[in-house]
């Protein structure tokens, strides 16, 4: 095939999809330690830890479901990311 503008988007839109997956990747990560450094300071404080999650359930429900919408936009990047590479193998064929 011949390369074109369309083969240079292509490979623009790799570019920011690879950074976008980095970007997220780090966002993820963050999310788990915070969960962890949350779970090591109630370690002890087993009361006070039910009580938190009792008055913010709303909050940490919305959160979860931010959480699994992050995850899944991840996910489709990577898929995109695929999509994308297989594409310029063929170009490159």
């Amino acid at each position: 095939m011949r390369k074109d503008y369309f083969y240079d988007r292509l490979k623009d839109r790799l570019q920011y999809a690879q950074e976008f997956a980095i970007d997220y990747s780090v966002y993820l990560k963050s999310v788990e330690f915070t969960k962890k450094t949350e779970l090591e300071f109630y370690k002890n404080k087993k009361i006070l830890f039910i009580l938190n999650k009792i008055l913010n359930l709303p909050i940490n429900t919305i959160k979860y479901i931010k959480i699994l919408k992050s995850k899944f936009t991840y996910n489709k990047c990577l898929n995109e990311i695929e999509v994308i590479k297989k594409e310029l193998k063929n170009y490159n064929e």
